[in-house]
């Protein structure tokens, strides 16, 4: 590690927040737009005094230093704050991503061995409360909160409730009250106040589950300082600073949300413009109000339709994706588009590009960030291949501390002199700037977000029809990849595409259904008796045109 890099990476974030709150208290830090586009701002005066009441308040109930702490939100204020609070005191957040099922959301609970969960009383259809008294029976009987326990979930014991639709549970905090007894209580203040001292840099910020090639998601352990660095070390590539006003409909829960985006204006100081979900038309609403300069994330094409039917223009843009001239007559000042390379293990973008890159280079994913390493090696034999030579990424410098609970997982990942395996497929030029080839594990990326196709082909198998089940990637045009899954069925069994489906449902995240159930007689083996995964995807290639 380099020692700039060391440099960068001796900062928690609570004190990176209180060096932007010295330098810009009034500016706005967050603007937010809930599901029925109500738009809230928070300064950063504001947020560093509800960051401290909410520590405070999360003191007082007992959240220690290293406690996981479960944040089930979708993109609020409220999200924003919480994480900054646990943090400040030295516990560890566990984001929990919204579009997932109840088994999935019980095994992050269970395998992170969470103590507390911070959530949100509904969005839309979606009721946590009730979805974690289907996971957690106990919690669904119990009247005193701070009391649970649970068989199935030994370490939880405190829920913390975001009450936005009125109500309240007899079993939980309530984060507002929470949020005033911080605020008012000198003991909790005192408390969170020496338990802020006690953090350092090398503490555990967070831990993201990333889906991998097996069917159960590993929790990337990130470190507090490492976090920092990375927001320091991209803004600076890609020229963004404190003057910047950054718009993000990526959800926080996701790398994409809560790495780009917030940590990019926190450390500068920015504003950061969000929406609670995907909504185009408040999207092109947003970036006309608050004069938005940054637009980063996926469906940006359809921001762009938007704006192109609406007849409006957003010429305050100088960073964002221009793919076709809709784009260029909607953002005609946008000049740089951030192409990253990068994932949830190193912090986010490993490298990216820069608007200072040659032409000739743009389109790449520019050159390693400051302080990284790259080797490019044949994945077979480990040695470095050609400039120019496809490979897999082998990277050093700001990576993940390892895998949480997973020690055999986690020297896997790494060689023996530190090198983290990414299992991605780049080639990188005698300049070092990197292409993305593809992924060497079997992973799609959906709409921004990680699926196993080997956790998908488990859930279809599961089926008591369903004889045998393979499943591919197949070009999307909203959302870059979606599944395809190839199913044959058991002898003397009827199952369609509907049923199937219909079935799948309360399975399976969104993000992970299938696009399409292909239904074969049998699906193609190799000699060794495993799935021909090759003749899968020449097949689909076929079937579903570029």
């Amino acid at each position: 590690m380099t020692h700039e890099l060391t440099k960068l990476r001796s900062q928690t974030v609570w004190r990176t927040l209180l060096a932007a709150k010295t330098r810009v208290p009034d500016r706005n830090a967050l603007v937010g737009a809930n599901d029925a586009g109500e738009i809230r701002r928070l300064t950063y005066e504001t947020l560093i005094r509800r960051v401290r009441d909410v520590s405070a308040g999360l003191a007082s109930i007992g959240v220690r230093h290293g406690d996981r702490v479960v944040l089930w939100m979708t993109n609020t204020p409220e999200w924003v704050v919480a994480s900054f609070a646990i943090m400040r005191i030295g516990a560890i957040v566990v984001p929990i991503n919204t579009f997932l099922k109840a088994a999935e959301i019980k095994y992050l609970i269970a395998q992170s061995e969470a103590r507390h969960v911070v959530m949100l009383d509904a969005f839309r259809s979606l009721s946590m409360p009730e979805m974690l008294g289907e996971i957690c029976p106990e919690f669904a009987a119990t009247t005193r909160p701070g009391c649970l326990f649970s068989s199935e979930l030994p370490e939880l014991r405190n829920v913390i409730i975001l009450h936005r639709c009125g109500g309240a549970r007899r079993g939980a905090f309530d984060f507002t009250a929470l949020e005033a007894l911080g605020s008012a209580d000198q003991n909790a203040r005192e408390l969170a106040q020496h338990m802020e001292s006690e953090s350092k840099p090398g503490d555990l910020g967070m831990i993201k589950y990333t889906s991998g090639s097996t069917s159960f998601p590993k929790g990337v352990m990130l470190e507090q300082g490492g976090i920092v660095a990375n927001a320091i070390l991209h803004s600076r590539r890609t020229g963004i600073s404190e003057t910047d006003v950054f718009f993000s409909m990526m959800p926080f829960f996701h790398g994409g949300g809560s790495i780009w985006g917030l940590m990019t204006m926190m450390v500068n100081g920015g504003t950061l413009v969000f929406t609670e979900a995907f909504n185009a038309t408040l999207a092109v609403d947003l970036l006309c109000r608050e004069k938005a300069t940054v637009m980063f994330g996926v469906l940006g094409n359809e921001v762009i339709e938007v704006a192109h039917r609406k007849g409006v223009t957003l010429p305050m843009l100088r960073i964002a994706h221009v793919p076709t001239e809709d784009a260029r007559r909607v953002m005609p000042n946008a000049t740089f588009s951030i192409v990253p390379f990068g994932l949830t293990e190193t912090y986010g973008p490993a490298g990216v590009s820069s608007p200072t890159d040659p032409p000739e280079k743009r389109g790449s994913s520019g050159r390693m960030l400051d302080g990284n390493e790259c080797r490019v090696v044949d994945p077979m034999t480990g040695e470095d291949v050609s400039p120019g030579v496809a490979g897999e990424a082998w990277i050093r410098g700001n990576v993940m501390r390892g895998y949480w609970k997973k020690p055999d997982e986690t020297k896997r990942a790494f060689t023996t002199d530190g090198w983290f395996r990414s299992e991605d497929i780049i080639s990188m030029d005698a300049d070092g700037y990197i292409s993305y080839v593809g992924r060497l594990k079997l992973m799609l990326k959906v709409g921004g977000e990680n699926v196993s196709i080997e956790e998908v082909e488990r859930v279809v198998a599961a089926h008591d029809a369903v004889a045998e089940c393979g499943a591919v990637g197949v070009p999307d045009a909203r959302k870059g990849e979606a599944v395809r899954t190839y199913v044959a069925v058991r002898a003397g069994r009827k199952l369609d595409a509907a049923e199937l489906h219909a079935w799948l449902q309360p399975r399976l995240a969104k993000f992970k259904m299938p696009r399409e159930i292909v239904f074969l007689d049998k699906l193609p083996r190799l000699a060794n008796g495993k799935l021909d995964r090759l003749t899968l995807n020449e097949r689909a290639k076929t079937e579903v045109p570029l």
